[in-house]
């Protein structure tokens, strides 16, 4: 039995995805404990308490989280299975962009992320309400440019550079009419 395959058919290439994705959550973390400690005046590992406090009562609800090393596990975990998710979605919509608009495309995906984080869960999970803030806003927005730049700095060898020969209708010009 033959599969017919759609030329818009695509794929992307999950291992730069995944990588691309995984990576740039880790510059949100590092950016978002960077903000916590030098703007914010809180401690520095705030953002993954607010993050594992979200995740243990969407899982246990009625627990107190706390904020020791269980939660700030907790809250790393979730972020990088974010940033794995967040890196596949990325890669299926920036995956036919150019550089500077896959880049553009990250910034806005990134600010999504932020809003249906940070204020759509925090009606159901009201600690990420914590972190709603420009900082926060500018930390996804590097996430997202991030992601879809490294996604496609790492694949840009997988696509062919010039479109495949077809016939050239220019050459139709100067045929003899008949």
């Amino acid at each position: 039995m033959a599969t017919l395959v759609d030329r818009n058919d695509r794929s992307i290439a999950w291992g730069p995805a995944l990588i691309a994705g995984i990576i740039a959550m880790v510059v949100l973390v590092i950016v978002e404990i960077a903000f916590s400690w030098a703007m914010r005046g809180q401690s520095p590992w705030h953002p993954l308490v607010v993050f594992g406090t979200a995740t243990l009562d969407a899982f246990m609800p009625g627990t107190h989280a706390g904020g020791g090393p269980r939660t700030m596990a907790i809250g790393c975990a979730l972020l990088i299975a974010l940033g794995a998710l967040s890196g596949i979605v990325l890669a299926y919509i920036v995956d036919r962009l150019g550089v500077v608009s896959a880049a553009i495309a990250g910034v806005v995906f990134g600010l999504a992320m932020f809003a249906i984080d940070l204020y759509a869960l925090a009606r159901t999970f009201p600690v990420l309400a914590d972190l709603r803030d420009w900082m926060s806003a500018l930390a996804y927005a590097i996430q997202g440019a991030l992601a879809a730049g490294l996604y496609k700095a790492s694949t840009h060898h997988e696509r062919p550079l010039a479109m495949p020969k077809g016939p050239d209708l220019r050459d139709l010009r100067h045929a003899p009419l008949v």
